[in-house]
């Protein structure tokens, strides 16, 4: 026997990989989960129970993070207690096999894999948004194939508006428009969560340009949106529109009102048409110095009418209902007047504050994160 053991090494006592201690990430803010908490969560709930009573399941396309924290809160805060299954389609580069963060997605969707709330034709892929511009390509395939959606999150950190207009290259305008063409095929309300960098620094020069130029039409034809615009942003000419472009404050404003305009006039001309509604406009500062706020999360709802198109021989008896771009333009550039400092609100409301801090560690315990740490950091 001890021929046979003779040769064999002694080993030590194993050491294992000690997996590396989470850091916090400036999207782990309080201020980030008072705007999932209070208006993404609120109004998909909303939503949710609007839903026809045979439709269990809530359809969610958007860009979750490795930890997949907004998956779990509306998996367990929205879902869960409706008895509604949540089936979702994220697109996260973390998912390619060469991905260093590749792990702790995989250790986060096998967890979320296990909750009552996950739909097994949910998937995750590797690949940028933005390719879904493409008809062959395999994002666009699933978008196509797991949508229409009743929720599409656009969690952008970077700028909607950065890049050049009426290109063919992949920009968010296209790709934004190839899921409005998705969303055509919908019967119900859906929601748009839009979060993007606003700023002259963050928004192409040409695509303000041309978002300013929508602007205009409805100060030169809409007169309550002039004196709405006048009232709240000194915006009544086109004098005064031009100077707003150097202004970071005009920026803001004709940026995500132009933005909602040119939505607009995206959903009215499909057929059938659908109806926009800004209902809450959310901001903060990722750069201390900023002068107004440079992240915006903006919620819309869209609202199909089933109307019928425009007939061209005039054979059908039912005239198709007619929009008024004025009321609608008028009401998003009021939501947009009443955009939210979130920094400064919970600066003032430590209880609010507190809250999102206790909300905001029911996510991140089960993603393996240290909350005693997190409330050191972060409690009022």
């Amino acid at each position: 026997m001890e021929s046979l053991t003779s040769d064999l090494v002694a080993i030590d006592d194993y050491n294992f990989a000690v997996p590396k201690k989470k850091s916090f990430h400036p999207w782990h803010k309080p201020r980030k989960q008072y705007v999932r908490m209070e208006q993404w969560s609120y109004y998909i709930a909303e939503l949710a129970d609007e839903l026809p009573g045979s439709n269990r399941t809530l359809t969610y396309f958007g860009l979750p993070g490795d930890d997949l924290l907004d998956i779990r809160c509306f998996g367990s805060t929205i879902c869960e207690p409706r008895s509604m299954k949540l089936r979702f389609l994220g697109f996260n580069n973390s998912a390619d096999a060469q991905s260093q963060d590749q792990t702790d997605l995989n250790i986060s969707l096998d967890e979320v894999s296990k909750s009552p709330s996950y739909d097994p034709q949910s998937d995750i892929i590797p690949h940028d948004i933005r390719e879904l511009v493409n008809d062959s390509s395999v994002a666009w395939q699933r978008t196509f194939q797991i949508g229409p959606y009743d929720v599409i999150n656009l969690d952008l950190c970077d700028g909607f508006g950065a890049q050049s207009p009426g290109t063919f290259n992949k920009t968010y305008y296209n790709m934004v428009s190839r899921l409005l063409s998705v969303q055509a095929r919908r019967k119900d309300p859906w929601l748009l969560l839009l979060t993007t960098r606003v700023g002259k620094a963050h928004v192409n020069r040409e695509t303000l340009d041309r978002l300013a130029e929508l602007y205009q039409t409805n100060l030169d034809d809409c007169r309550p949106f002039r004196t709405l615009s006048e009232s709240r942003y000194n915006i009544g000419d086109a004098g005064s529109l031009a100077k707003a472009k150097d202004d970071e404050k005009g920026v803001q404003a004709l940026f995500l009102t132009g933005l909602c305009k040119w939505l607009i006039g995206l959903s009215t001309s499909q057929n059938p048409p659908t109806i926009l509604e800004v209902k809450n406009v959310l901001g903060y500062r990722v750069n201390a110095g900023a002068e107004v706020e440079d992240m915006i999360s903006i919620a819309i709802r869209f609202n199909p009418t089933h109307a019928l198109a425009k007939d061209p021989a005039n054979l059908a008896a039912v005239p198709p209902v007619q929009f008024d771009e004025c009321e609608l333009a008028t009401k998003a550039l009021k939501r947009i007047g009443n955009l939210v400092d979130v920094d400064e609100y919970l600066t003032s409301q430590h209880e609010i504050r507190n809250e999102m801090v206790e909300s905001m560690c029911q996510l991140l315990e089960p993603a393996r994160y240290d909350c005693d740490e997190y409330r050191k950091l972060y409690s009022a």
